[in-house]
C-alpha cells in the first residue's frame, strides 16, 4: 500500500491531465483493442485525438529536440498521409500520431514515470495470468477478464476465445498470448536495463519473463530468452568471460529443456515453434502469406504499394503489410526512423527496445499509428530523459 501511494504521489508534479496522459500513452496498445460505444472508434484512437492540445502545448513550450529525428518522422508520416488516398479519418489519425511523437521529442512524457506504468501493468498481467492457469488446471474454470462485447470490432473474433491444439493459452488482459508478449516484453526490458542510477529489478524481470513463457507464445519464449541472453552478455565484461558464461549455461539449459519436454504444457508449446501441432507451426502461421501478398508486386506497385485503403484479407505481419500498402518506400522510411533513434548515443534500454521492435515488425502486426506512438514514444522519451539528465 505504501509503494502504491508513493507511486501515485510521484505523478503530482504532472497534474491530473499530465498523469492521465502518461497512463493513456503507456496503455495505448491495450486501449486500442477496446471500443467506445456509439462512436465505432477504439479508445486508443479517441485518446490520440483528444490529447492533441496537450501535445501542441509541449510542442510550443519545448526546449529541446533533435532536428534529424523530427525530420525522419515527418517524412515517414507525411508519406503515409499521402497514401491515405483522401480518407479524412486516417489523415487526422496520422497527423495526431506525428504530433504526439513530436511533442514527446519536446518532453511531453517523463520516461521514468511511463516506464514505471509499463512495469506495473506487466506485473499485474503476470498475476492475472497465473490466476488463469491455477483456475483452469486446478478448478477447471476458464477465466476471461475482458468481455467480448468491449473489444473493438476489428479484433472481436480473435482466436483467443478458442483453445489451440488442445493447449490452454492464457493472456490475462490481452486478447491473445502474442499481444501479451508484445507489450510485457518492454516491461521486462525496462526492469533489466533501468538506465541512470536506477537499480536492476531482477526479481520483477524473472516474473515478467515467466509470464511471457507461460502464455505458451512462441514469440514470448524466443524474446524472453533473447533479452535475458543479452542481459547476461552485458554483465560479463571481457570477451573471455562472455564466452565462458555461455558455455557454463549450455549443460544447464540442456537439462532444463529435457525436463520441460516431459511436461505436456511446455512440450506442445515448443512443438508449435520448431515442428508442428495438428498441422500448425507458429513460424509458418506468421509467414505463410508473405509470398501470396507481395510476390506479384512489381514496378510502381512494389515501390509505393497499393495504398492505405487496400487491406489484405488474411493475416500478414507488419513488414509485409507495410510493403503491401505503402511499398518499399514506406519500409525504408520507417527503417530510417528506427536507425536514427539507434544512432544516438544510447543506452542498452533504447537499443534493446529498437531491436525488439524491429523483430516484432517482421513477425507481428505493428503497423497502426496507435502502436507507433507507444513503441517509438517510449524510446524517444528515454533519449530525451538522458539528454536533459532528468533520471
Amino acid at each position: 500500500m505504501i509503494r502504491i501511494t508513493k507511486f501515485w504521489r510521484s505523478f503530482r508534479p504532472l497534474g491530473l491531465i499530465g498523469a492521465f496522459y502518461h497512463i493513456s500513452i503507456a496503455l495505448l496498445p491495450v486501449l486500442y483493442l477496446l471500443w467506445v460505444p456509439g462512436l465505432n472508434l477504439s479508445f486508443g484512437t479517441v485518446i490520440l485525438l483528444g490529447f492533441i492540445p496537450y501535445a501542441f502545448y509541449y510542442i510550443l513550450k519545448g526546449v529541446y529536440v533533435r532536428n534529424s529525428t523530427a525530420v525522419f518522422f515527418f517524412l515517414f508520416y507525411g508519406y503515409l498521409i499521402l497514401r491515405f488516398e483522401g480518407n479524412i479519418s486516417r489523415i487526422m489519425l496520422g497527423c495526431s500520431a506525428f504530433l504526439h511523437l513530436y511533442g514527446m521529442m519536446k518532453g511531453s512524457i517523463n520516461s521514468r514515470k511511463i516506464r514505471n506504468i509499463i512495469e506495473i501493468y506487466s506485473l499485474l498481467n503476470v498475476v492475472l495470468l497465473m490466476t488463469q492457469l491455477v483456475s483452469y488446471y486446478f478448478l477447471h474454470i476458464r477465466l476471461q477478464y475482458i468481455p467480448q462485447q468491449l473489444i473493438y470490432e476489428e479484433y472481436r473474433n480473435s482466436f483467443v476465445f478458442a483453445e489451440v491444439s488442445g493447449l490452454y493459452r492464457p493472456s490475462a488482459l490481452f486478447l491473445e498470448p502474442s499481444h501479451f508478449t508484445q507489450y510485457c516484453i518492454y516491461g521486462l526490458i525496462s526492469t533489466l536495463f533501468p538506465g541512470g542510477q536506477q537499480k536492476i529489478k531482477l526479481n520483477k524481470a524473472i516474473l515478467i519473463g515467466m509470464g511471457c513463457i507461460f502464455t505458451t507464445s512462441g514469440m514470448g519464449i524466443v524474446l524472453t530468452a533473447g533479452v535475458f541472453a543479452w542481459y547476461v552478455i552485458l554483465n560479463n565484461q571481457s570477451l573471455y568471460r562472455k564466452i565462458l558464461s555461455w558455455l557454463k549455461w549450455i549443460p544447464l539449459a540442456a537439462v532444463a529443456l529435457l525436463v520441460l519436454l516431459q511436461i505436456p504444457f511446455f512440450k506442445v508449446a515448443l512443438q508449435r515453434i520448431f515442428s508442428s501441432v495438428d498441422g500448425y507451426n507458429a513460424i509458418a502461421g506468421r509467414t505463410h502469406n508473405w509470398e501470396d501478398a507481395i510476390g506479384n508486386m512489381n514496378g510502381s506497385t512494389l515501390l509505393f504499394g497499393y495504398g492505405d485503403q487496400h487491406n489484405y484479407e488474411w493475416y500478414i505481419t507488419g513488414f509485409v503489410d507495410t510493403i503491401y500498402k505503402y511499398g518499399v518506400v514506406g519500409v525504408i522510411l520507417e527503417a530510417l526512423c528506427i536507425l536514427n533513434l539507434m544512432a544516438k548515443k544510447i543506452d542498452n534500454y533504447v537499443w534493446c527496445c529498437c531491436v525488439v521492435f524491429t523483430g516484432l515488425f517482421f513477425v507481428a502486426h505493428l503497423t497502426n499509428f496507435v502502436s507507433h506512438v507507444f513503441y517509438f514514444g517510449i524510446v524517444i522519451a528515454d533519449i530525451i530523459a538522458r539528454k536533459e539528465k532528468i533520471y
